[in-house]
C-alpha cells in the first residue's frame, strides 16, 4: 500500500481522511497546514500527497502543490478541495495535479492507488 500524507486545516476532516486511508490499508500521516505538510513530506518520502487548497492563515494546497511537482517528482501530488473554481482547475491541469471534491472518498481511494 501507499504511504500518504494529507493536508488539511479542518481537523474533523483530517482526522476523517485518516481514519479512511488507514483502513484502506495505508501508512497515513496528517498535517494541519502547507508547512507542516512539506516537513513531513520531506522526512517521511511519501507516495502521494493530499492536500486541501485552502488552509489558512497560511499557504495553500495549489501553491504548495506546484512546488512539490516540481522539487519531487516520484510524488503524486492529489487537491482534494471543495473549491472548484475555473482558475484552480486550470492551474491545477497544467501541473498534471488531480482536482478531486471533497466528501468524495471512492475518488479519492483510487486516486491514491492509481498509477
Amino acid at each position: 500500500m501507499a504511504r500518504v500524507v494529507v493536508a488539511d486545516n479542518d481537523p474533523d476532516a483530517l482526522d476523517l481522511l485518516l481514519m479512511d486511508l488507514r483502513l484502506e490499508g495505508h501508512e497515513v500521516h496528517g498535517a494541519p497546514d502547507a508547512a507542516r505538510a512539506q516537513l513531513m513530506i520531506e522526512a517521511l518520502d511519501p507516495h502521494v500527497a493530499v492536500l486541501d487548497h485552502r488552509m489558512p492563515p497560511g499557504e495553500d494546497g495549489l501553491s504548495l502543490a506546484e512546488r512539490l511537482v516540481r522539487e519531487h517528482l516520484d510524488l503524486r501530488v492529489l487537491l482534494y478541495t471543495n473549491y472548484q473554481g475555473i482558475d484552480l482547475r486550470l492551474r491545477a491541469a497544467a501541473i498534471d495535479v488531480p482536482l478531486l471534491v471533497k466528501g468524495n472518498l471512492r475518488a479519492l481511494r483510487a486516486a491514491v492507488i492509481a498509477p
